[in-house]
């Protein structure tokens, strides 16, 4: 008899959950001794309205007090833009940080904590190399108030210790990972993804799926994360296209919101393997391909073209997929594949990137995959990085 492996779980956020939750975000605050809430999000945000959803709540209890809205996040979580969102903040005097948006927006409140919980001013400090592994012991309590509420069902980055930080000037997606990093309260509210347009709704509900897929099938994995991964991945199979259909399906959203936050739990705690996500911050770095549409066209290219990382967990992958029983590992990763390309078409998702590129940069793009971050501490075989950079671009 085998003896279970030794694992730590750590997960520090709060998750609430429903249609309107929102509404307990000023008490929180309150109850964590909050006066000043400086408020983060992007400007599509506050054109859609989504942040009047929130500020009105705020007017209406009366207190703590957003004492200002910096709505410069860009579509990635940007070194210079980090930084200045930090001075902004010390400016302010702000005592606790609200973060309304996708992963970009979450990710950046996550940097924005780590300066103001580390003293620094330059996020390029804290992440030498782009990489910045606070793990524990190293990681101490950063004491910065923070809740999350993000608006698209994707990146879990509400909950995550992990944020993807973009070095414009290298043209790199880093990673900092601290144990503190994680919202002190995540507001799974799906009254804020609604106005999600079907494309990003699709596109982040891959994004989740990537994590629960990358998750399963790491070395890392065990028998939490495969019960995470594994629901996490029936339900984005079943409320991901009813998602996409009807974005007012508010039992689809909140059923999304849900499978994100436990797809990033599960990728969280399974160690550094992430051959997906190295091809996909690769290419979100140096073409700025959407993170979630990289990991969408990505997932199955993966599965087919390096097989030998998905063979050992195959069983969990087919539990998690409703691959029937009686097939061979062998059998089962070319099945998973498939399955995802079914959910692909269902999802109105293309298969393949539309840029069109040349000699030179594939070679750019292969050597980016070499010396991502992830691709550092995973490596993947070259053939197989040539292979799938061939079969993700037409």
């Amino acid at each position: 008899m085998a003896i279970p492996k030794y694992f730590m779980w750590d997960f520090r956020s709060v998750v609430e959950v429903g249609a309107g939750c929102r509404t307990f975000v000023p008490q929180r605050f309150t109850d964590m001794g909050c006066k000043r809430i400086g408020l983060i999000t992007d400007p599509g945000l506050v054109e859609a309205g989504v942040v009047e959803m929130v500020t009105d709540i705020f007017t209406a209890q009366g207190q703590p007090c957003i004492v200002g809205i910096y709505d410069r996040i860009e579509p990635d979580a940007v070194m210079r833009v980090i930084n200045d969102c930090a001075r902004w903040c010390r400016e302010l005097a702000v005592d606790g940080l609200l973060a309304v948006g996708g992963g970009s927006v979450l990710d950046s409140v996550k940097g924005v904590k780590a300066l103001l919980g580390m003293g620094e001013v330059d996020i390029r400090e804290i992440m030498p190399g782009n990489v910045g592994p606070y793990l524990r012991p190293l990681g101490k309590p950063l004491n910065i108030p923070h809740i999350a509420l993000p608006t698209t069902a994707g990146t879990g980055s509400e909950s995550s210790p992990l944020a993807v930080i973009y070095n414009e000037d290298a043209r790199v997606k880093g990673d900092l990972l601290h144990p503190y990093l994680p919202a002190d309260y995540a507001f799974l509210d799906p009254d804020l993804t609604v106005g999600l347009p079907p494309k990003m709704t699709a596109d982040t509900g891959f994004d989740a799926l990537s994590h629960a897929v990358e998750a399963i099938s790491s070395p890392g994995t065990n028998c939490m994360i495969d019960g995470l991964s594994i629901q996490a991945i029936k339900l984005i199979f079943k409320y991901l296209p009813a998602a996409v259909e009807n974005g007012r399906d508010l039992e689809a959203r909140t059923k999304m919101l849900v499978a994100s936050n436990m797809a990033i739990m599960s990728f969280a705690m399974s160690g550094l393997f992430y051959p997906i996500h190295n091809i996909a911050h690769a290419v979100g770095g140096q073409l700025r391909i959407p993170h979630g549409e990289a990991n969408a066209v990505l997932i199955p290219i993966l599965m087919e073209q390096y097989p030998k990382h998905y063979l050992p967990n195959a069983e969990a992958l087919a539990d998690a997929l409703g691959i029937p029983a009686g097939l061979t590992a062998e059998e089962i990763v070319p099945a998973a594949a498939e399955k995802v390309r079914q959910l692909q078409q269902k999802c109105g998702v293309s298969p393949q990137f539309t840029a069109q590129l040349d000699q030179a940069t594939r070679d750019l793009m292969f050597w980016a995959v070499r010396l991502d971050p992830a691709g550092l501490f995973y490596p993947l075989p070259d053939p197989v990085i040539k292979e799938c950079i061939t079969c993700a671009f037409s």
